[in-house]
């Protein structure tokens, strides 16, 4: 079977991750700068017992752990966008916010937090469309098996009513309450689900479940039927009772179900096959040699 959506959206998220790690480092970098000609490379930032860690000692840590993966990932981002400059490679704002509904609507795991926003997601949209551009820019795929890919693989291409939930997961009715009093008084939902819910893998996210609908059965179904009466950023009035407690939710965003047409996705379903076909070729490092790259760790074996 050719290679499905979720693979690309997955690739995404790895980007993003990364990315996470690049925006560190860049900071610990300017750090770095900015202690080294303030001369405070070898001021104590922390102390255990006797011993003592220097700044100079923390940012050649990250820089050793970091530096390289950090590097290279500036480079192939200048890479994809010189190499789509010189080929007059383009990537419409259409065909972005396209992949960015189905990205939301294939992924419970869409957060936004400090390091990650959706501008974030849509700029590695984009560079995920230009790269995949690049590197099957001579391939050819047949009309026949791009459309006999989308018949086949009609579910990836549609999908049903949608909503982004955050929820705040108490104990008892009465800290519920509670918590409805936190909220009305100003309190943001997500710094309240942050110190206050007892939900671990979703507080440290501001409650956030991403996107969810009614066929799955991990969600509880009030959940659904009280998100169906909120507007955007409305949370309930009362506390939901659930088998781990009681239970605020909020309404961050919904999408409205739709199906996608083939003509709407050919040229995704063109590239993803093409990319599948290319295998390990499939990889932003056969552009280097194009974008005549030279950087630091030239010589080093990967």
């Amino acid at each position: 079977m050719r290679l499905k959506a979720r693979v690309v959206w997955t690739f995404i998220l790895v980007l993003l991750m990364i990315n996470a790690v690049v925006i560190a480092y860049v900071l610990t970098k300017s750090q770095m700068s900015q202690a080294s000609s303030n001369g405070k490379s070898g001021e104590e930032i922390a102390s255990i017992g006797k011993e003592k860690v220097t700044r100079q000692e923390w940012l050649k840590k990250m820089e050793d752990r970091y530096g390289k993966a950090t590097l290279e990932q500036m480079i192939n981002q200048k890479v994809v966008d010189q190499l789509a400059k010189e080929n007059k490679l383009e990537v419409s704002s259409k065909e972005i916010n396209r992949e960015l509904l189905m990205l939301k609507a294939v992924s419970n795991n869409f957060y936004e937090d400090g390091h990650t926003s959706e501008k974030d997601w849509t700029e590695q949209i984009r560079y995920q469309i230009l790269l995949e551009q690049l590197l099957t820019r001579d391939a050819v795929v047949s009309e026949k098996e791009a459309k006999s890919f989308y018949e086949k693989n009609k579910d990836l291409y549609q999908y049903d009513d949608s909503y982004r939930i955050r929820h705040i997961v108490v104990k008892t009715k009465g800290e519920a309450e509670n918590v409805l009093k936190d909220l009305k008084g100003g309190s943001s939902f997500e710094a309240v689900a942050a110190e206050r819910s007892i939900d671990r893998y979703t507080s440290p996210y501001g409650g956030d479940l991403g996107f969810v609908t009614e066929e799955q059965e991990s969600i509880p179904a009030l959940y659904i039927q009280e998100a169906q009466k909120l507007q955007p950023d409305q949370w309930t009035k009362e506390p939901i009772e659930t088998k781990n407690g009681y239970a605020i939710i909020q309404l961050k965003e919904k999408l409205d179900g739709r199906s996608f047409s083939y003509e709407e996705v050919k040229n995704q379903i063109k590239r993803q096959i093409a990319m599948e076909d290319l295998g390990e070729k499939a990889n932003v490092k056969t552009l280097w040699k194009e974008a005549k790259v030279t950087w630091f760790y030239d010589g080093e074996q990967d």
